[in-house]
């Protein structure tokens, strides 16, 4: 299964499981699950995990609800139970078990893979982890987030990891601002966790757009409008061209001998 490296489907797949997903190997548990409220998220998962090791998932619903949450809408899980699949991607570097209490860095092959590989891996976790929103203060401003909880103890390694999001994220000619954190709430095991978090500003998000993107349709199509506006809604006379989803560069592979890879490695 070596060879699949080479696909992004399967950088996307480890930054899914990076995310909102969940790689267990326990004993005699060998378990790949993904939850989503969004049907169609989970689908395309469920098809991606096909296309790489021809394996079908499970896909359950959960119209359970909390406490915390008494009018939670309807979730989907995606469950993949295999033992060679989920021993292979634990070899390749997908974070096993509690993410926030273990530390885990960009797999190499990622880290040092071709554009592609790289921009279907923060595509994954922008999808995942990832927002697009407006900041309220003296001034509108659009901002893209990305945050991960991580237990205090391993406050240094989570800063190493987003550092070489941020490093990715330039190579694509996207500025993130350094990796801040703040305090979370003790956790219900007596650990404290602590919330780290890079934004981008507007002024990257053409870029972001061009060779990384969301999948995610709410999130893309905020992205796009925020392109194709100001931050209050009015046209934005910088751009004579409004931007539609098939103007991403990664759609074709064409598109990479466009693309103008900054390190040259």
């Amino acid at each position: 299964m070596q060879h699949l490296k080479k696909n992004p489907k399967l950088a996307r797949t480890v930054a899914d499981l990076t995310g909102d997903g969940h790689l267990q190997i326990d004993k005699w548990r060998y378990l790949a699950s993904f939850y989503s409220k969004n049907l169609e998220e989970i689908k395309a998962v469920k098809q991606r995990f096909f296309d790489l090791f021809e394996i079908e998932g499970r896909i359950y619903v959960d119209d359970s609800t909390s406490k915390k949450s008494p009018n939670s809408t309807r979730r989907y899980k995606l469950f993949i139970i295999s033992k060679p699949i989920c021993v292979f991607l634990k070899e390749i570097g997908t974070p096993v078990g509690n993410k926030t209490n273990n530390s885990f860095v960009v797999p190499e092959w990622v880290f040092n893979g071709t554009p592609e590989i790289q921009s279907s891996y923060l595509r994954g976790l922008f999808d995942n982890e990832g927002s697009i929103h407006i900041t309220r203060g003296k001034k509108l401003r659009w901002r893209i987030s990305f945050r991960m909880a991580k237990n205090s103890l391993l406050i240094d390694s989570g800063i190493r990891y987003f550092e070489q999001l941020r490093s990715m994220l330039a190579k694509f000619g996207v500025k993130s601002s350094p990796v801040r954190h703040f305090k979370l709430n003790t956790r219900k095991d007596g650990s404290r966790s602590r919330c780290l978090h890079i934004d981008i500003e507007k002024s990257s998000f053409r870029n972001f757009f061009k060779y990384v993107g969301f999948e995610h349709p709410i999130k893309q199509q905020r992205l796009i409008n925020a392109l194709n506006s100001s931050a209050d809604g009015q046209a934005a006379k910088a751009h004579s061209k409004r931007l539609q989803p098939s103007d991403r560069e990664f759609e074709s592979p064409s598109a990479l001998i466009i693309f103008k890879w900054n390190q040259q490695n």
